[in-house]
């Protein structure tokens, strides 16, 4: 059984401290994990890389698949609230609920560490693990969790007790070495030891969970593995939960990081399947969409106003007049009009919950995000 880290104690506690990236005695077995596994899960990389580029202007839709990552990741710890909250808030005058400002905070700090890594240049370092951390829990938990900061404590997760808090900057300046200079492994198998490796480490007193899952989509961007980040992993560990905790652990006890790559493998193959399927549907409903707004007896100027309308909302699936107005630079009567074309087609349906402000929900393409597939 391999040996993966050391056990110190001190006072009552018993720490565990992982040794560095890659394993060793003996090194990553490849060979006892099906070799199928990987190519199925770099296949439908390749595939949902494929569909990223095909559909016209994907911007468009990357905020939803990476609010989508929030809400799975955020729910495995607890923290609850819906895809309509998260488009619904930016419109409101009233703050948030905590659980809804968490799910935001993590869209942001995706977004930051993706502007430090591709406009940027920067390789994933220490210094963006905690200005993702940083971003995640402001406002939220910031006055107990110290945002941006690793921790200075013990802390204990079920049966584990991480490394000491003074040996946390050595042990995550071993990861970023890992991250950065290790050419040894393939860099699909190596986000999936990051991540294991991560979570063990648990540097911070809140937020490991959410920040390790971050990681996964941002190391494989990062190495060219991913175009764009429209994988939500979260997706398959939520669903299968118990494995994914009972995983880790495994690392820890048995050594057992085939066990682990066999299992991660299979998350990223089915969260890309499930993460296509959605983008095939949203390709599909575009196309449909934009079919019918060419057949409205209108004018070709008007006609192009409601396209882009059309590609507003499928950015902003929860709008007011005014926002539309602002997007689109038009008047607010123009901006009515369009919405009412829109309310009559049933492209758009109108909220009623508000009592301030009319809010206008689009609910095809909402119920196309929320899907469930077998």
């Amino acid at each position: 059984m391999r040996e993966t880290g050391r056990y110190e104690t001190l006072g009552s506690h018993k720490y565990f401290i992982p040794y560095p990236l890659p394993p060793a005695n003996p090194p990553l077995q490849l060979s006892d994990i099906d070799p199928s596994l990987y190519g199925n899960a770099m296949m439908h990389i390749g595939t949902l890389n494929e569909m990223a580029q095909r559909l016209p202007d994907m911007q468009r839709f990357i905020k939803a698949y990476v609010i989508k990552e929030a809400l799975l990741s955020s729910s495995i710890e607890g923290i609850h609230t819906s895809l309509i909250d998260v488009f619904t808030q930016p419109l409101l005058e009233s703050q948030p609920d905590k659980n809804t400002q968490l799910v935001m905070n993590y869209t942001e700090a995706l977004f930051t560490s993706l502007s430090l890594v591709e406009k940027d240049g920067m390789p994933i370092t220490n210094r963006i693990i905690l200005k993702a951390h940083q971003e995640l829990l402001q406002l939220g938990h910031g006055d107990t969790a110290n945002p941006g900061n690793y921790r200075k404590q013990s802390v204990r997760v079920g049966d584990l007790v991480p490394a000491p808090a003074n040996q946390v900057p050595r042990l995550m300046s071993d990861l970023e070495t890992f991250i950065n200079t290790d050419d040894t492994i393939d860099p699909l198998i190596a986000s999936g030891l990051m991540h294991v490796q991560f979570e063990t480490i648990h540097p911070f007193l809140d937020g490991n969970g959410r920040i390790g899952r971050l990681l996964i989509v941002l190391m494989l961007i990062e190495k060219g593995v991913l175009a764009a980040p429209i994988l939500y992993p979260s997706y398959y560990f939520k669903k299968q939960s118990t494995e994914y905790y009972y995983r880790l652990d495994r690392v820890r006890t048995h050594g057992d990081f085939e066990g682990w790559i066999t299992f991660y493998l299979t998350v990223i193959e089915k969260s890309c399947i499930d993460a296509h399927r959605r983008a095939k549907e949203i390709e599909a409903l575009q196309a449909a969409l934009t079919k019918e707004i060419k057949g409205w007896l209108l004018s070709e100027k008007k006609i192009e106003m409601r396209l882009k309308s059309l590609s507003i909302i499928f950015q902003y699936p929860v709008i007011n007049i005014t926002s539309l107005s602002d997007h689109l630079n038009v008047s607010y009567n123009t901006a009515s009009a369009l919405i009412t074309d829109f309310l009559q087609k049933n492209i758009l349906i109108e909220e009623n919950q508000q009592k301030r402000g009319k809010l206008f929900r689009f609910k095809r393409y909402l119920d196309v995000l929320e899907k469930e597939y077998d």
